[in-house]
């Protein structure tokens, strides 16, 4: 097995072994950099972390439409330029980086394997990519592995034995931590829980199967749902005119939750739908591995306990009460900010 070891200007001696960093920096003084990508490629992050990680900069790149690779990746090369002036880094160098990726990653071998929203990331060796422009070591992985590692390491699962962590945005994605360690899997696909058969024949997903979760429960299908669905019925078109403050008939997953509690019959209706499908899809897990938290991020999290509490209620339902009765169903305590922090958790492993 070929060993490799990274050094450079900006950093210091690191070991890698296919792509999964060995060897301890033991950095006393020094800075990561976090860099979160989006499923769709249309939301860049970058931070500048010190070795507590404790962000000191961020910059974010927003498009409007998706772009090509070529795209991204100058757009993060300007980012890195910025977030790695000499001026603020006069505390030591980078040593680490630490990459959030919204879609299927090969975490040991540092690749890409596909991002379902985008194209042109088939097996890209984004790992080696950064290795190479910042001469350290980089660790690449799931926003939803990096978004609940931050969340049990400085979130709210510290002290978690068994997390399930889950991101409900555009898409749906998962991640199993232990002590404090995301589990992969043999091919790191441990964790997908938006791509779980919930609805046989059911509507079409990203990824190009039929009736997974993710195309019933993830934030994009809930407001494109809403959207659909408000076109035959005026009064819910009022309603989401007045919840949004615009004529455009785009409505958040969060705010088809509120409209629903509101009393709404069509939000109502969709959000029942909802509930079904993932509590079907959290209670097979937690059957399977008796997590004692699921921690719930992403936009739809946003609407807290108008999502939690008759998720709880229906996975009791659905359970043993002996798989059940010690579980925590949590809105994670990261925020928006979560796959940037995680990133930077990423970076700071071994360190």
């Amino acid at each position: 097995m070929a060993t490799r070891h990274t050094s450079g200007p900006l950093g210091g001696t690191g070991t890698s072994v296919s792509g999964r960093i060995t060897g301890k920096l033991l950095a006393t003084q020094g800075y990561v950099v976090g860099i979160e990508i989006s499923g769709n490629g249309m939301r860049q992050s970058m931070a500048l972390a010190d070795l507590e990680g404790t962000i000191l900069h961020r910059v974010r790149q927003p498009l409007e439409h998706v772009p090509d690779t070529e795209t991204v990746l100058h757009l993060l090369d300007g980012m890195l330029a910025e977030v790695t002036q000499p001026e603020r880094l006069l505390d030591g160098r980078i040593l680490r980086v630490g990459v959030a990726i919204g879609g299927l990653v090969d975490a040991t071998a540092g690749v890409i394997r596909t991002l379902h929203h985008a194209h042109g990331w088939d097996n890209f060796p984004l790992q080696d990519y950064f290795a190479a422009k910042l001469a350290v070591p980089c660790i690449i992985d799931n926003n939803a592995n990096a978004a609940g590692l931050a969340e049990t390491q400085q979130g709210i699962g510290v002290g978690e034995r068994v997390v399930l962590y889950i991101g409900l945005g555009r898409g749906i994605g998962g991640a199993l931590l232990v002590n404090g360690t995301v589990y992969h899997g043999v091919t790191c696909t441990a964790g997908e829980i938006g791509h779980m058969l919930v609805k046989e024949d059911g509507p079409r997903c990203s990824c190009g199967g039929y009736g997974h979760l993710e195309a019933i429960a993830s934030a994009q299908a809930i407001s494109q749902r809403m959207s659909e669905l408000a076109q035959e019925y005026p009064e819910t078109m009022a309603a989401i005119y007045r919840a949004t403050g615009n004529k455009t008939g785009q409505v958040s997953a969060e705010q088809v939750f509120r409209l629903a509690a509101e009393g709404d019959k069509i939000a109502a209706h969709l959000v029942d739908e909802v509930l079904k499908y993932l509590s079907i899809a959290i209670a097979n897990i937690v059957q399977l591995i008796n997590p004692g938290m699921i921690i719930l991020g992403g936009p739809m999290a946003q609407a807290g306990d108008l999502l939690i509490a008759p998720l709880q209620a229906r996975i009791r339902e659905l359970c043993l009460p002996a798989a059940s009765e010690g579980l925590r169903i949590v809105q994670g305590s990261l925020g928006t900010e979560a796959d940037l922090v995680g990133a930077v958790t990423l970076a700071l492993q071994d360190l």
